[in-house]
């Protein structure tokens, strides 16, 4: 039987790790917002030296940019999420706003972020193709956007962080002057560094909490439409806030590592189709997880099994009929799981059903790749949530690594494959970290980070777009795929004059 526990000792345990893999993913993906710019000052080159001293000092927490404030427990009630009353007529719309204070940016990178940001709860549609709240939250930069254009925006969809609605990125930090991941033990919310190392280039952030996340149903984890439809109303959403305040709307991109690269992959495949009135610039997608059959198989057994959860969790809500067939299967600790996972955040999944199967959840002792080949109707519904499908119009990167544990290497290079046959423009690269554990797929968000960051900032200036192509077949020479000065994408290959900027005090 499963005990259920909210952090305490496992956690304590792999937080060394978990610090350690912090300090490179905080100084990769921080570092990328400076050492790229080879026409900036020299204090400006003192100030990230001072970042990356900050990455694991006690002061200011151990991103140099923690709060004093708890996150939040389920149950925690915030009005702002209230979807009594709320009437959705027009994706994309503002439904309400809220002003809510912005962590301090690490060290060396305070001169680009605001104090505040925006909180917003906007219109979507769902894969029934019903009209539903989803919240996210909206930085514009202070430093000034100095390329091609108007101030771009990015899209950004967060990796995995949970079902539990105190999970949602708009409840965590770098908002409400929160403590940071480390400290709060919420280790997935270190994604919040991105919107830093965009702001230093001027670009506009977005983040959407995804459709029930905070609002008031369950999450549709890993949900194809679901996901693609909040990132373009998100885009939407975000043009209606500037236009609003007398401002001109530019281009378009959507980011993402993992859940969040799902999100950005089925978006930037379903902009053709959804988002026409959108300018979409490109995406980036780092282990996106585009066929949902390889990753459970992958993840069943691994850190992240308890994210099988989440997605069955998502997948009763968008297709109710497979409940009863589920039930037929599950056991009193499956059934127990399911209700556990959907109120849980990625750090108590791991703590709790980490390295656990998921034949321990059903009568018959069958995991659930071998139930699914009894479940038509249930394979059917997997099969739904397949990106690849559909062609993107607009260039795409994607990264994937082949000693991550929890997204399967292969299908991110079978995707990627798949639309360049089709004629699409696609970027792919190996992630070039050795292997070091569970760690790959969490650090993998930070060594992918710096590729993505020029990719998108290139695509947002028109750029011809490099190194399309590579080795989608094979697993591609690991020093090959991480020489990115040649291509021009990536922490050390990126001198275009395009990438300056500069912060207001």
């Amino acid at each position: 039987m499963t005990k259920i526990t909210r952090g305490g000792r496992p956690w304590r345990a792999r937080s060394a790790s978990f610090i350690a893999t912090s300090i490179l993913s905080t100084t990769l993906i921080a570092g990328a917002g400076f050492v790229a710019h080879a026409d900036e000052s020299s204090s400006k080159d003192q100030d990230f030296g001072a970042t990356l001293s900050s990455v694991g000092s006690s002061e200011g927490g151990a991103l140099g940019s923690s709060g004093t404030g708890k996150a939040p427990e389920q149950g925690d009630h915030d009005a702002f999420y209230d979807t009594d009353g709320v009437t959705t007529t027009t994706p994309g719309e503002i439904l309400k706003t809220e002003t809510v204070p912005y962590n301090p940016a690490p060290r060396g990178m305070k001169g680009y972020v605001p104090k505040t940001v925006d909180r917003i709860m906007y219109t979507t549609t769902n894969a029934h193709g019903e009209l539903t709240p989803v919240t996210g939250y909206i930085m514009e930069p202070r430093a000034e956007w100095k390329g091609k254009g108007e101030r771009p925006t990015v899209i950004i969809g967060r990796g995995t962080v949970g079902q539990g609605d105190k999970c949602a990125p708009t409840r965590n930090w770098p908002l409400h002057n929160l403590q940071d991941p480390v400290q709060s033990g919420r280790g997935v919310n270190l994604e919040g560094i991105y919107d830093v190392a965009f702001a230093k280039y001027g670009v506009r952030v977005i983040v959407t909490d995804y459709i029930g996340m905070g609002t008031d149903e369950v999450h549709t984890y890993m949900n194809r439409l679901d996901q693609a439809h909040a990132m373009i109303d998100a885009g939407r959403a975000a043009r209606n806030i500037v236009e609003k305040n007398g401002g001109k709307f530019g281009k378009v991109a959507f980011y993402g590592h993992s859940q969040g690269g799902g999100a950005s992959t089925a978006a930037v495949e379903e902009a053709p189709n959804y988002g026409k009135d959108l300018d979409v610039a490109g995406a980036y997608a780092s282990a996106p997880p585009a066929d949902l059959n390889a990753v459970q198989q992958n993840i069943d057994g691994s850190d992240l099994m308890g994210a099988i959860g989440f997605t069955i969790n998502g997948m009763l809500a968008r297709y109710p009929e497979l409940r009863p067939l589920l039930e037929e299967h599950l056991n009193e600790e499956g059934e127990k799981a399911l209700a556990a996972t959907a109120e849980m955040c990625t750090d108590e999944i791991m703590d709790n059903f980490g390295h656990q199967e998921t034949r321990n959840w059903t009568k018959d002792g069958r995991s659930l790749t071998e139930l699914l080949k009894d479940m038509p109707d249930a394979q059917k519904a997997l099969e739904d949530q397949k990106i690849g499908n559909g062609k993107p119009e607009a260039p795409v990167m994607i990264v994937s690594g082949r000693y991550d544990r929890n997204v399967e290497y292969n299908q991110a290079k079978v995707l990627a494959k798949t639309w360049r046959n089709k004629g699409a423009s696609v970027v792919y690269k190996d992630d070039f970290m050795p292997p070091i554990g569970e760690y790959n797929h969490l650090a993998q968000a930070a060594t992918g980070a710096p590729y993505g960051l020029d990719f998108i900032i290139a695509r947002f200036n028109d750029l011809p777009v490099k190194g399309e192509g590579g080795d989608y077949t094979t697993e591609s020479s690991l020093q090959g795929s991480s020489q990115s000065s040649s291509e021009g994408y990536g922490l050390l290959g990126s001198s275009q004059p395009f990438l300056g900027s500069s912060a207001r005090d």
